[in-house]
């Protein structure tokens, strides 16, 4: 069948070519897979060192140790002697959820070293009258516990690098 050709089925035609064209393009793209986009989201083992003007940050980020739990950052400032630690983690908890700074390795957790502020629905602020390098001499790691009545539970873990730069 021929269609003969004027300006009114021009009109018509062309929009309904280009979305013809537009969906088969968008069709064609593929959506990652489901893995690539996890691990896109998966917190980094290491942690970022920033120095600037006599401060030090240290940024370590907190996932479990094994099966579910949480995923956050814990955000170190440190400047002379005083070290103010930021937590961050989801998802949050209605109830109060103790935090410490300990000794050893997050799959081998060792003594507590510091409490910090109990981290309160998603977040805690902690002020150690330390400098960062004295809190970090021995080895460290920020370990956050599911709550006061299950603190064997231990959601989240992030290993404090051995020294600074």
């Amino acid at each position: 069948m021929k269609i003969p050709v004027n300006s009114r089925n021009l009109f018509v035609l062309v929009p309904v070519l280009a979305v013809s064209v537009l969906a088969s393009c968008a069709d064609s793209e593929e959506s990652p897979p489901a893995e690539s986009v996890a691990e896109a989201n998966a917190p980094t083992p290491t942690a970022v060192i920033t120095a600037s003007g006599g401060a030090i940050n240290v940024v370590i980020h907190l996932s479990p140790t094994d099966g579910e739990g949480q995923i956050g950052t814990a955000t170190f400032n440190s400047e002379s002697d005083i070290t103010t630690v930021n937590v961050s983690i989801d998802p949050s908890s209605n109830e109060a959820q103790p935090i410490h700074i300990h000794s050893g390795i997050c799959t081998e957790v060792g003594p507590v070293l510091h409490a910090l502020e109990n981290v309160v629905k998603g977040n805690s602020v902690s002020v150690i009258e330390l400098s960062l390098e004295e809190i970090l001499k021995n080895g460290a790691l920020v370990n956050v516990h599911e709550s006061y009545s299950n603190a064997s539970n231990y959601t989240a873990c992030g290993q404090l690098p051995d020294d600074l730069p």
